[in-house]
């Protein structure tokens, strides 16, 4: 009965390593960060705001072209007065005649000339905001990268750490056992001993931080691309490219730059159209009538339709006073011009020093990273040495163990510098555009 409920117990354990093979899968930093852009609903906003601008575009063009209407109308009049001669209004019948069906029809048009000082600026303004759309989206999509490289380093940052911490315990429990049993023999005192112990409870309480670490890291990154990540998913470390070499860029050419300067210009043209309002208006019109009645029906009124009146004129306005709107809507927009070109600069300053701070970040790391190479290069030969000198009888074990584990430390230290070596690449790559074009497709409306 036992060996049956042990085979049981084997079997179901078989399974479950199984089922978590099946259901694990491996990640790297691209195939992360192109879930996040098709899945970020904050992009895809952005892309509609892009539709949008454009269709507003298109109908302020319609602004300049001229209106055209046709309008009919069919009524039964019922005359409740006894004149007896014609009682006009407006150009229509309205008394003096018996009771009777009238229909009429007009066609009329009207062009605004004033549309050529007056609505242009506004065209240039819905076509300039549509360009600013674009670049809007650009710019959120470089931020959604940035943030999707911040979670993964994260993520890597705390998988490396607990391997490594896995490393030096076990480094650690060897360390313990051998001095355990130096201990029982008399060779060491028991503080020797209960140092070791505080050495290994230290580290597990490390490892349920970086535990806690990690959880935080994958619900970001399950957050950022709407798909949701399990512990056994494995994720790839972000490789460095050997020949990188990063030349300043042009903060002109950044897409968070266009859309504050396309975002100036059409405040500047705001400001003509507030200027313009001033200006009156002047209308072009034209009107064609058709008029028919009939005493006895509807169908015979129809019938009846004559031409009656071509009508065609200039209209010309101009506000004389107006409690000072159109005044204070000019003032608005010249301080909200003003505004923005102070923002423009803000933003220059902002992001030279920040591609400065990346920069000065990435060359001391990579200072740091050479100084790791070298202190591994020399711990492995203090390792070789005293492995040579435990053979010989020199050394003891313990020794050999210590700097195992300080190796291990140091090559942790190590690749976590090469993470975030790797974190600050990929981010002078955004600035530089690399990583940017690659999906630029994503913030192209096409209607």
């Amino acid at each position: 009965m036992r060996s049956y409920v042990k085979i049981l117990y084997v079997n179901i354990l078989f399974m479950l390593f199984l089922k978590s093979l099946c259901f694990a899968e491996t990640f790297n930093y691209e195939k992360i960060l192109r879930f996040a852009i098709e899945n970020s609903p904050v992009v895809k906003a952005k892309f509609y705001d892009i539709g949008i601008s454009s269709l507003s575009y298109k109908q302020s063009c319609a602004n300049i072209l001229p209106q055209i209407s046709v309008g009919s109308r069919a009524e039964k009049f019922e005359n409740l007065t006894k004149t007896t001669g014609f009682i006009t209004a407006g150009g229509q019948v309205i008394g003096g005649q018996p009771d009777e069906w009238r229909t009429a029809i007009y066609l009329s048009g009207e062009y605004y000339l004033s549309n050529w000082y007056k609505k242009l600026p506004e065209i240039k303004y819905y076509k300039t905001l549509k360009h600013y759309s674009i670049y809007d989206c650009q710019t959120e999509l470089k931020k959604l990268i940035k943030d999707v490289i911040d979670a993964y380093s994260a993520l890597i940052e705390a998988n490396i750490k607990l391997k490594y911490s896995n490393t030096v315990l076990n480094q650690l429990k060897e360390v313990h056992n051998l001095k355990k049993s130096m201990y029982e023999k008399g060779e060491i005192s028991y503080e020797e001993l209960l140092k070791t112990e505080a050495e290994i409870e230290a580290m597990l309480k490390e490892q349920t931080e970086l535990k806690r670490q990690f959880s935080i890291a994958l619900l970001r990154i399950s957050e950022l691309t709407g798909r949701k990540f399990s512990i056994e998913d494995s994720f790839q470390e972000i490789n460095l490219k050997e020949d990188f070499n990063f030349t300043e860029p042009d903060i002109e050419t950044f897409p968070e730059f266009k859309a504050q300067l396309k975002q100036k210009e059409a405040l500047e043209e705001r400001l003509k159209i507030a200027k313009r309002n001033f200006l009156p208006d002047v209308v072009l019109y034209t009107r064609y009538d058709l008029y028919g009645s009939s005493y006895y029906n509807f169908r015979e009124s129809l019938d009846n339709l004559q031409k009656t009146a071509f009508t065609a004129g200039i209209f010309l306005t101009m506000p004389i006073f107006d409690g000072g709107r159109l005044y204070w809507e000019k003032e608005k927009s010249f301080l909200e011009l003003k505004k923005q070109e102070e923002r423009i600069k803000q933003l220059k300053q902002e992001k030279s020093r920040e591609i400065e701070s990346f920069y000065l970040s990435y060359t001391e790391l990579k200072n740091a990273l050479k100084r790791y190479e070298n202190l591994i290069n020399y711990y492995k030969k203090i390792f070789d040495i005293t492995e040579k000198a435990y053979t010989l009888g020199e050394k003891s074990k313990l020794e050999i163990l210590e700097t195992k584990k300080d190796i291990a430390s140091i090559q942790r230290d190590m690749k976590v510098t090469e993470n975030s070596l790797a974190n600050l690449e990929k981010k002078l790559e955004i600035e530089i555009n690399e990583e940017l074009s690659t999906y630029g497709e994503y913030c192209t409306y096409r209607h």
